[in-house]
């Protein structure tokens, strides 16, 4: 009968088989973590968006509601000897 003696450089590749398997499954799980992050931003991004655009409008209708008044100007008989009869 023969002994098999196992050979130090099967068990020393398997050990770096099993290293690098530990490393792929580690680097698949932070991909899919990063892409879950990513997602996540990304819609936050687009709300922001929208509410950005939405406060631009309302910015511009308050610009146009403001620039379309009429400048205000005290009445002539409210002005008293030291305050200008001219608009403000």
């Amino acid at each position: 009968m023969s002994s098999r003696v196992p050979d130090p450089s099967s068990d020393e590749q398997s050990r770096r088989l099993t290293r690098l398997e530990e490393a792929v499954a580690f680097v698949d799980h932070t991909s899919s973590q990063l892409s879950a992050e990513i997602a996540a931003i990304s819609r936050e991004i687009a709300a922001l968006s929208r509410r950005l655009t939405a406060l631009e409008k309302q910015m511009l209708d308050l610009t146009d509601a403001v620039t379309e008044a009429p400048p205000v100007v005290p009445p002539p008989h409210s002005a008293g000897p030291d305050v200008p009869k001219d608009p403000l």
